[in-house]
C-alpha cells in the first residue's frame, strides 16, 4: 500500500509505503502526526459504515480530518490496481463504484480496519467518552469531540469478530498486571490480586493497557492498521524495547504498524528486533517532507540517528567549553 500526500498541514509531500511496519522519525512540527491523521481519516472515510461515493468522498474526510490544507492539498493512496485520489479543496475526487463495492478495506460486520492510538490518557476520560452518547442521544445533538479518540473507546469498550491475534499475555507480564473491565463497563488495573483505579495507574502502563484491552477485544485481526503516535513519550528506555517487540511481532504477524518515533532507543529496537526487514520502511521527516534517503532504509537510519543525537552534540560543546 503506498501513501502519497501533498500540500497538508506541515507536509509539502510525503511519499510513504505500508507494507508491514513504517516508522516516521523526526523532531517535533515536522508532520509526522499529520501523515497519521491523514491515513486515519481516508481509511474511516471509505470503511463499511461510511459507504463511499464521488459526492460524499470529501465530506467524510474532513469530518474526520481538521488541519490546514492549502489550495493544492491532495492525497492518493494505492494498492494493487485501486488508486483512490481525493483532491480535497476542490472537493474532487477519482474512484468509481466498481472500486468502491471492491474495496480492499471494506470489513466484515461494519467494523473499521484501522486504529490509532495518540495518547494513553484516554483511561483518564474513559467514563467521559462513555456517558456522551447517552448525554447526546437524550438532548437529540451531535456533540463535537476527537473522533480518534471517539473511535479507539469504542474499540477498547466492545468485542469485535473471533480468532484475532492476541498479545495479552505477553503484556500482562510487562506491566506485572492487567486490565480488566467489570460487569458495569467499569475499567481497573489488577495488579498482585488488588484493584487499582486508573486514574491511580502509571501512564506508561496506561499505554501497555490500551493495547492490552483492543487483544482482549479481539482488534488485531491481518490486514488491518494500527497508527501508534509517538509511543515512546511515557515510557522508560527498558520499557521502549519491551513495546518495540511487541509492535515487531504485530507487524510481522499481518498487522501493518505505523509508528511516528522521535525517540533512538524506539527505533533502533524496531529496526534490531525485525527478522522481516524486507517489509519495513523507514523515513525521515524533515523540512517539509517525508521521504527516504537514497531510498535505503540504512541511510535513512543512519541520518535519523545523527538528527536525534544532535542534543548529546550539544552537551559535548558544553563540556568542552567549561574545560
Amino acid at each position: 500500500m503506498k501513501l502519497t500526500i501533498s500540500n497538508i498541514g506541515m507536509i509539502k509531500y510525503a511519499d510513504i509505503r505500508l507494507d508491514g511496519l513504517t516508522v516516521i522519525a523526526g523532531e517535533n512540527d515536522t508532520g509526522k502526526s499529520t501523515v497519521s491523521k491523514v491515513l486515519y481519516s481516508i481509511v474511516k472515510s471509505i470503511s463499511k459504515d461510511n459507504r463511499v461515493s464521488q459526492l460524499n468522498l470529501q465530506n467524510n474526510f474532513t469530518k474526520y480530518f481538521d488541519a490546514d490544507i492549502s489550495q493544492n492539498g491532495s492525497v492518493s493512496l494505492e494498492k494493487a490496481n485501486l488508486n483512490l485520489k481525493v483532491d480535497i479543496v476542490n472537493n474532487n475526487c477519482s474512484i468509481n463504484e466498481k472500486e468502491v463495492e471492491t474495496i480492499f478495506f471494506l470489513v466484515e460486520n461494519g467494523s473499521s480496519n484501522i486504529i490509532m492510538i495518540e495518547t494513553p490518557l484516554i483511561w483518564n476520560f474513559i467514563d467521559l467518552f462513555t456517558k456522551l452518547p447517552m448525554i447526546e442521544d437524550e438532548l437529540n445533538i451531535e456533540l463535537q469531540y476527537p473522533h480518534i479518540m471517539k473511535d479507539l473507546h469504542w474499540n477498547l469498550s466492545f468485542k469485535s469478530r473471533e480468532n484475532a491475534l492476541n498479545i495479552s499475555t505477553a503484556i500482562s507480564k510487562i506491566i506485572h498486571g492487567t486490565f480488566l473491565q467489570n460487569s458495569a463497563g467499569d475499567f481497573y488495573f489488577q495488579k498482585n490480586n488488588k484493584k487499582i483505579k486508573l486514574i491511580n495507574t502509571a501512564t506508561g502502563i496506561k499505554y501497555f493497557g490500551i493495547l492490552q484491552t483492543l487483544s482482549d477485544n479481539n482488534h488485531f485481526h491481518q490486514g488491518e492498521i494500527l497508527i501508534l503516535d509517538e509511543p515512546e513519550v511515557h515510557l522508560h528506555p527498558k520499557w521502549q524495547l519491551e513495546l518495540a517487540k511487541v509492535i515487531v511481532y504485530l507487524s510481522e504477524n499481518g498487522i501493518k504498524v505505523l509508528v511516528n518515533s522521535h525517540s533512538p532507543y524506539m527505533i533502533e529496537a524496531l529496526e534490531k528486533f525485525s527478522t522481516n526487514k524486507n517489509n519495513n520502511n523507514f523515513y525521515l521527516a524533515e523540512n517539509g517532507e517525508i521521504a527516504k534517503v537514497n531510498d535505503n532504509n540504512s541511510d535513512t537510519l543512519a541520518k535519523i540517528f545523527a538528527k536525534l543525537s544532535e542534543p548529546f552534540e550539544v552537551f559535548e560543546q558544553m563540556e568542552v567549553a567549561d574545560f
